[in-house]
């Protein structure tokens, strides 16, 4: 069932985040031993959680203290997505020139078709395997694609029938992998992010051995940071991939054996290093010294060392120089997996799709899908020219790039953490600014956008700009917005998504709720991009409409 937190700041709470969610959902936890421990590797379950045990122990027994920290892992989430989409984003990019059109429209749609009914059962999937065996299958799905493009292409192309339904089906397998790991990636975002939050507001220890929770400075939550960090680096996936194609398409504008086998290698990279990441409850804070300042009436200072938390201690206490060692026996990575049966995920995942937080949010979302086709396929293929479009979809990435960290620091400023009700406030507060800047930046470049298809209605058409004319810049700095504005409203997304929920179930369920809800964006306005079913102004004004409407609503839902 799904968990609300009245508070809509869960991270906040001074009661660790996994112990939390342990007494709202039931759960079971799979332990992985390191490999001294021969007696207790006996009584592992063999339902693992994690692909390659080995890997696991290496992890624990060779990472440093910086790699177990919520930055480092959301940056090497980011790095697992970057090698998958630097090959798929190329691939997606110029299917219409490798596949011929009537074969990358059918593969496309399948792609979306199936990403879009496989949200519904995603969330059941993460919360039942684990979010790194999830994004490990889910990465696998992407290379099913690039694996049948390369049968494609040995077995004669265009020509060969069983070949092209071949492409089809790899498109459909994607789609599956797509919504398993992006659901995952979301859980396991907003996941760290309440652990950084937790470590953030923890202090060092006592003379007694206890916790200390630091009261006396600035605290503030970490979602919009790390998904601002996360998205930056997925973004460079796409420079990088538009380099890759811009080099190699530049000379043969086909696709071929070796290309594809280059990027099934990205995609199995990114696969095999969804095994490096680590599980949010093993993570740590780095090694700091934090001034404290106590209250002017004690005129006194408190000088607090945070220590380094181990991944596992025992509850006895021992002495300091036995500790460490039995610290180190006791080493186990640990990731919270579902006790529910699948027809209790599905329920759960059904449900949260018509509470008052979501529904508020339907639209919004959708438009966060529905919004790119126009803008990349309908508006920048008619006003670029094609040397143009590759300079063009790196403005728009650089401004992805830069909307995402400058949105994510934004939203996570806080300097009254302490407060409880003056907090709630400046939340608010900073949900409406973002929003309002949302709206600002992207009706810029609607407004852009609607001069230059005005233009082309009233004259003999849409005038392909070079990147050498003066006229490229009205079109260019509508690109920029559009990019800074999908950044801007993704980081929100997930740190609206965060405050609303607590537990990591109930992540997996509101993260599936929305890429369902984008991916149908997407599949309707790809769908509509054809002129025979809607002309270009038209396609500006449903999007923009949709825009207004959406965040509108949105309104209604704030933190």
């Amino acid at each position: 069932m799904r968990s609300r937190n009245p508070s809509s700041k869960p991270a906040s709470s001074h009661l660790p985040l996994h112990q939390t969610q342990q007494s709202i959902n039931p759960i079971k936890q799979k332990t992985f031993f390191l490999p001294h421990h021969r007696k207790k590797r006996r009584k592992v379950s063999p339902k693992l959680s994690f692909m390659f045990p080995k890997i696991d122990a290496f992890i624990a027994t060779h990472s440093p203290s910086w790699y177990r920290t919520p930055v480092v892992q959301t940056a090497a989430l980011g790095v697992v997505f970057f090698f998958v989409f630097a090959a798929y984003t190329t691939i997606q990019f110029y299917a219409a020139s490798i596949y011929g059109s009537n074969l990358a429209s059918d593969s496309v749609s399948a792609v979306y078709f199936t990403f879009t009914l496989t949200c519904l059962v995603a969330p059941g999937i993460i919360n039942k395997w684990g979010c790194r065996m999830a994004m490990f299958i889910g990465v696998l799905g992407y290379a099913s694609l690039v694996l049948a493009s390369l049968i494609y292409f040995l077995c004669g192309g265009e020509e060969v029938r069983w070949a092209r339904r071949l492409v089809v089906l790899g498109g459909a397998v994607l789609g599956c992998g797509a919504s398993i790991l992006w659901t995952a990636q979301g859980r396991l975002i907003l996941q760290y992010a309440a652990k950084a939050t937790e470590l953030e507001n923890l202090g060092g220890k006592g003379p007694d051995g206890t916790v200390v929770t630091i009261e006396n400075v600035e605290k503030s939550t970490q979602t919009g940071k790390l998904m601002g960090l996360f998205w930056a680096i997925f973004q460079c996936s796409s420079l990088v991939g538009g380099s890759i194609s811009f080099m190699y398409y530049n000379e043969k504008p086909e696709g071929s054996t070796a290309l594809y086998c280059l990027f099934l290698g990205f995609i199995l990279m990114g696969a095999v290093f969804t095994q490096f990441l680590l599980p949010p409850s093993v993570l740590r804070k780095n090694t700091t010294t934090i001034i404290l300042m106590e209250p002017v009436e004690k005129q006194k200072d408190v000088e607090m060392v945070s220590e380094q938390t181990p991944l596992k201690q025992s509850n006895d206490t021992q002495h300091k120089g036995e500790e460490s060692l039995h610290e180190e026996k006791e080493m186990f990575l640990n990731e919270e997996l579902s006790r529910q049966s699948w027809w209790q995920e599905a329920k759960g995942s059904i449900e949260i799709f018509f509470t008052k937080e979501m529904m508020c949010l339907f639209l919004l979302f959708f438009y966060t899908g529905f919004n790119q086709p126009y803008q990349q396929a309908t508006f920048g293929n008619r006003f670029f020219t094609r040397r143009t479009i590759g300079a063009e979809l790196i403005i728009f990435h650089l401004m992805e790039i830069l909307g995402a960290i400058v949105c994510g620091r934004f939203l996570d400023k806080d300097k009254n953490a302490n407060d409880e009700s003056c907090d709630k406030s400046n939340r608010r507060k900073r949900a409406v600014m973002c929003l309002g800047a949302f709206i600002l930046i992207n009706s810029t470049g609607n407004v852009l956008a609607a001069m230059e298809e005005y233009e082309a209605k009233h004259s003999s058409g849409p005038t392909a700009y070079d990147v050498s004319d003066i006229g490229v810049i009205p079109p260019s700095l509508a690109f920029a917005c559009w990019g800074f504005a999908d950044a801007q409203i993704q980081v929100y997304c997930y740190w609206l998504m965060g405050g609303l929920y607590s537990s990591g179930s109930d992540h997996s369920r509101a993260v599936g709720f929305y890429k369902c809800v984008q991916s149908l964006g997407t599949s309707v306005g790809y769908y509509l991009i054809p002129t025979s079913r809607l002309g270009e102004f038209t396609q500006l004004s449903v999007s923009s409409f949709v825009f207004v409407i959406g965040t509108g609503l949105s309104f209604a839902q704030l933190p």
